[in-house]
């Protein structure tokens, strides 16, 4: 990009060496239909000039769309393969056909309220966009107990492991902890969290702390159901939320595990300054 159109979008489809095997530019709206099977060390890369930090993409037929915040001019997903795949449907990136969009988000679509957690396109490790979840541990490793699983919004709860019931869970750890950050200011007012409910299998929290990142937390006593469990409170500004202090009920099986957490909420709209 050579910055003379603000609104530019690049997408690229790069090999393991980082050479451009297929590329498309276009002007706030761009989409490209990759005619190969997707091959290890394989990415989707797209590039933004827009001073407009917010993106709609869709990078697979087999999955919604994202509303990302951008933090940098470029993004990177990495095609799983392998132990990585098992995240997803064996459908997901598969064939020899792979239609791939972006574009720049409508005021209406970045402001409105709405699960402002859930990004399908998050990967584990460092990363230019948000919604981002990290953890302190990831169950022997596994892609289906990363932490970027309780943002993917796969709420199916009722079996563990591959997909759809991938989920992130404590491996038994008393200082385990996981965090959804934002990338920016955000409104909140609603979390809702979905305890993975694959009974007898599993067991549950009977309660757990929400941190908040300016400084409030609340004490959330969960239940044991496979529904939503709803914690609400008054209007805050945020960056991030984390999960800590996960408090075992006294059954007897080892494994308690989350499958998602919605943040309810919106983005801050910048108030336009009077001449």
């Amino acid at each position: 990009m050579d910055g003379t159109n603000i609104n530019e979008l690049k997408i690229e489809i790069r090999d393991k060496f980082n050479d451009t095997i297929s590329e498309i530019t276009g002007n706030e709206a761009v989409s490209i239909v990759y005619a190969q099977n997707y091959k290890v060390g394989d990415k989707i890369c797209f590039a933004n000039s827009s001073e407009n930090k917010y993106l709609i993409i869709k990078i697979d037929d087999e999955l919604d769309e994202a509303l990302i915040y951008l933090t940098s001019n470029t993004l990177e997903f990495q095609i799983p393969f392998g132990e990585d795949a098992k995240a997803y449907s064996e459908n997901t990136f598969n064939g020899i056909e792979h239609n791939i969009s972006a574009r720049i988000a409508k005021n209406e679509e970045i402001y409105s309220y709405r699960d402002i957690a859930k990004n399908v396109i998050d990967q584990r490790g460092d990363t230019t966009y948000y919604p981002h979840s990290t953890a302190n541990v990831e169950t022997r490793n596994e892609a289906v107990f990363a932490a970027r699983n309780v943002i993917d919004g796969q709420i199916s709860n009722k079996g563990h492991g591959i997909w759809p019931y991938e989920s992130w869970g404590t491996w038994q750890r008393e200082d385990a902890q996981i965090m959804v950050n934002f990338g920016r200011e955000v409104e909140v007012d609603k979390i809702a969290l979905y305890l993975r409910s694959d009974f007898p299998h599993d067991t549950y929290w009977k309660s757990l702390k929400i941190e908040f990142s300016d400084g409030t937390s609340e004490i959330v006593e969960t239940i044991k159901t496979s529904d939503a469990q709803y914690i609400r409170f008054n209007k805050k500004t945020i960056r991030w939320i984390k999960l800590l202090n996960f408090r075992k009920s006294d059954e007897l099986t080892d494994f308690a595990a989350l499958t998602e957490v919605c943040v309810y909420g919106n983005d801050i709209q910048k108030r336009q300054r009077r001449l």
